[in-house]
């Protein structure tokens, strides 16, 4: 039995000739430097040594002044549950012998049935058999920390989320405590991944985690639940408001630049807040409200946390059956498109017509587009709804152009979801071939359709949506940017999109009479656009004032109500003939 270092063996044995007669046995197979045995007679004695000393194994007789049985066993294994213990027993405790190696012993000899070999053997397997558990029990708990815990951050995941947060709540309802959760969102995350790739997302959502560690206390618990979604459990409030304390260091830390692969990101996030009781009394419920919490957040401007209220959870009752009522419409065909008139602000004649859609719902009568249409882009819904509008416009454009109305021009406006990198989801192609296909379906020119790109469509995916609009571009159709003015598209990026007008953000109109900055504003942006070979279409304009001072600065077109409210297809043929009529006499 060779040893780097001579084997620690404590022998807990009460007969001194037993205690001699085990050493001999030793000392006959082994030298005397490969072993140091220790002897104490008491089980109480043996467990004060190893508080102090170390011991590679343990020789336990199980009768002993202070300790008899398997009740020795027991004391061994749990005051001193890392060392390997090899029983002693006599020749009638046979039975005893193996319940306790049952029980937890690594091996056992018969005292007087045994020699200085076969004691050796039984030390080795003992040592070698304590091993083996240890490495089986780290295993299962490295598989049980895998399993419970997010490979990316090395926070709780979901699963052990949720187990600690019943716990949670558990012990609060028998201690009468409150207990919140954070509910924590990244804001526009999605733009580090796309300009700086998935490994730097995933440095910058491991920081995230060890910034969310460190404002919470070691009695919480942090989580991440999946993507860019954190959680906080904090434990045993005293005061419900106690977690906005905590919000608000969040969003401080969160706020504190990451140094990400030689980058310096800037991040903010939204964070909803539920306590439990007054928030839920199940895990469920306190969840879905912290999330409900968050989503206000976001609404709010992001960059800032909200409590839960009922009062959100009745909107969201709401949104559910808007929701499933805006379903239904866009199945049974019920959503229908108006026109508003485009004139020339020189002459007032009408250039185009710009379609929106119209919801009217036999409950809430009419639904503001606006508001169904943010229902389509979060069901990712708005390429079936862009393309019916699509349709539905570009059929009208032709018919007026059958009818002889001239070269009158349908708009129609196009959201960042159909400029995405993803196939539409219905027949798997760009929006460049969904609109040739339109075109081609309904028999209208290209140079009849007009479609409207707002600046934030662009500057979602600049560098991608400039090569879809340079392909919708040579379908022959007339490219508009929408609100200009309100996103952050350079003059340089302007400069190379093919588009041939800019569409002035109606908030400059409003005030373009009383306020000088706003006509000059006005005035510097119709003049970037006859510079760059575009025209300017003011919308939004309602007064006769608000005309002539647009006609003063050289605007090519306006759209507003002073020209036209949004009509039906059968009103706008009313008006494209009163003007025919007008022009004729």
């Amino acid at each position: 039995m060779s040893m780097a270092s001579p084997l620690q063996i404590l022998l807990v044995e009460d007969n001194p000739g037993d205690a001699i007669l085990l050493r001999e046995m030793l000392r006959d197979v082994t030298s005397a430097d490969q072993f140091a045995l220790t002897t104490v007679v008491r089980l109480g004695d043996a467990l004060q040594r190893v508080l102090t000393e170390h011991f590679d194994v343990m020789l336990l007789d199980l009768s002993l002044p202070d300790a008899r049985g398997l009740e020795t066993l027991a004391r061994a294994r749990a005051e001193a549950p890392g060392i390997p213990i090899v029983v002693l027993t006599g020749l009638d405790d046979h039975e005893l012998a193996l319940r306790a190696v049952q029980d937890g012993a690594q091996d056992y000899l018969v005292k007087g049935h045994a020699d200085g070999e076969l004691l050796v053997r039984a030390i080795r397997y003992a040592i070698e058999r304590q091993r083996m558990v240890v490495a089986l029990e780290q295993a299962r708990q490295h598989e049980h920390h895998l399993a419970s815990h997010d490979a990316l951050t090395g926070l709780p995941n979901r699963q052990l989320f949720y187990d600690r947060l019943g716990q949670a709540l558990a012990q609060a309802r028998r201690h009468e405590q409150f207990v919140g959760v954070l509910f924590m969102d990244l804001d526009h995350f999605k733009l580090v991944n796309d300009s700086l790739g998935h490994h730097a997302g995933d440095e910058l959502l491991r920081q995230v985690g060890r910034r969310l560690e460190s404002c919470v206390r070691e009695s919480d618990t942090a989580a991440r639940l999946g993507g860019d979604e954190f959680t906080a459990i904090l434990y045993g409030l005293t005061n419900p408001q106690d977690a906005s304390v905590v919000a608000q260091n969040l969003l401080e830390r969160m706020a504190e630049v990451f140094p990400v692969h030689g980058h310096e990101v800037h991040i903010s996030c939204s964070i909803g807040i539920s306590v439990f009781p007054e928030d839920g009394e199940d895990v469920e419920s306190v969840m879905r409200n912290a999330d409900m919490a968050m989503y206000r957040a976001k609404g709010l401007g992001r960059n800032t946390y909200r409590f839960f209220t009922a009062a959100m959870n009745e909107k969201a009752v709401e949104r559910m059956e808007l929701d499933r009522r805006f379903h239904a419409a866009l199945e049974g065909d019920l959503i229908t498109v108006d026109f508003q008139p485009q004139v020339d602000v020189r002459t007032g004649v009408i250039t185009s017509f710009e379609a929106i859609p119209r919801w009217d719902d036999p409950e809430l009568g009419r639904v503001p587009a606006e508001r169904f249409i943010a229902l389509a882009e979060e069901a990712g819904l708005m390429p079936v709804l862009g393309e019916r509008i699509l349709r539905a416009a570009c059929s009208q454009g032709r018919e007026w152009r059958e009818a002889g109305f001239g070269p009158v021009r349908v708009a129609v406006n196009v959201s960042s979801r159909q400029l995405q990198r993803r196939p539409n989801r219905r027949t798997h192609e760009d929006a460049t071939a969904m609109v040739s296909r339109v075109l081609e379906l309904t028999g209208l020119a290209p140079d009849g359709l007009e479609l409207e790109i707002s600046e934030a469509a662009i500057m979602s995916d600049p560098g991608y949506a400039v090569d879809v609009l340079r392909g919708l571009h040579e379908t022959g159709l007339h490219l508009v940017i929408d609100d200009w003015g309100e996103g952050h598209c350079s003059l340089s990026q302007l400069r190379n999109l093919p588009v041939v007008k800019l569409k002035i953000h109606h908030s400059f109109i409003e005030r373009i009479v009383e306020e000088p900055a706003s006509a000059s504003i006005t005035g510097a942006i119709i003049q970037m656009a006859h510079s760059l070979g575009m025209k300017a279409l003011a919308q939004g304009v309602e007064t006769p004032a608000q005309w002539e001072r647009l006609r003063f600065l050289r605007c090519d077109e306006a759209q507003g109500d002073l020209f036209g409210s949004p009509l039906s297809a059968s009103q706008a043929r009313m008006l494209l003939l009163k003007h025919a009529r007008g022009k004729s006499a």
